[in-house]
């Protein structure tokens, strides 16, 4: 099992998620019963969309180095067969 892969997965995931909270805000942003202010939402909206992309710009960066790593495995595990 690649544990690389998995990670990846997993922050895929978390990104989604920010995603998914920075879109709550924003369809609520019109919602006069909250104690929360419009300019702390639209801060709040701005910091879950900008960690989003962050977390989606890391998760293809370790997805990639995770396929990299998996080819030289492969590559070493053929090196070291026997023919």
């Amino acid at each position: 099992m690649n544990s690389g892969k998995t990670r990846a997965t997993l922050l895929g995931v978390v990104a989604a998620y920010m995603f998914y909270l920075a879109y709550q805000l924003f369809e609520s942003r019109a919602d006069t019963d909250t104690t929360m202010t419009p300019a702390a939402r639209i801060l709040f909206i701005a910091f879950f969309v900008l960690a989003g992309i962050a977390v989606a710009v890391y998760t293809v960066h370790v997805w990639r180095h995770s396929s990299e790593q998996e080819e030289e495995q492969k590559t070493k595990d053929d090196e070291n067969s026997l023919k």
